[in-house]
C-alpha cells in the first residue's frame, strides 16, 4: 500500500513540473503569433526570430542570459524567406521577449523564462 502511495505522489509531483507548452516543446522554447514567431533551441545557445507578414511591421526578441546580459536580434524582412538568427557565446538564454517593432507597432509580449531541464 506504501509503494502504491508513493507512486501516486511521485507521478502527481511529475505532472506539476511539466513546463507549459506555450513555452517550451520538445526541441526548445518559442513564443508564436499571426505576425511572427521566436523560437530557443533546446540547448539554449540559439535563438531566431521571424517575421511571419509583409505589413511594414518588423519583429525583434529581447533577451537575457544567464550571465545578465542583455541583447536584441531583430527580423524586418516582411515574410520573405529566411529569420534572423542570434547565438550565445558565454552562458544560455534564461527568459525572451517578442516585440513589434515599425509602423503600429504594438508593444510586446509577456516574457516567457525558460527552465531548466
Amino acid at each position: 500500500m506504501l509503494s502504491r502511495i508513493t507512486l501516486a505522489g511521485t507521478a502527481a509531483l511529475g505532472l506539476l513540473l511539466i513546463p507549459s507548452a506555450h513555452a517550451q516543446t520538445t526541441d526548445g522554447w518559442e513564443d508564436h503569433q499571426r505576425w511572427g514567431s521566436v523560437t530557443v533551441s533546446a540547448d539554449r545557445r540559439h535563438i531566431e526570430v521571424c517575421d511571419l507578414r509583409s505589413d511594414h511591421v518588423g519583429v525583434k526578441v529581447e533577451y537575457t542570459t544567464s550571465m545578465l546580459l542583455t541583447h536584441t536580434a531583430t527580423d524586418s524582412n516582411g515574410a520573405q524567406p529566411g529569420c534572423e538568427t542570434d547565438h550565445v557565446w558565454f552562458g544560455r538564454i534564461d527568459v525572451f521577449t517578442m516585440c513589434r517593432t515599425g509602423f503600429a507597432s504594438g508593444g510586446c509580449n509577456q516574457p516567457t523564462w525558460i527552465k531548466r531541464r
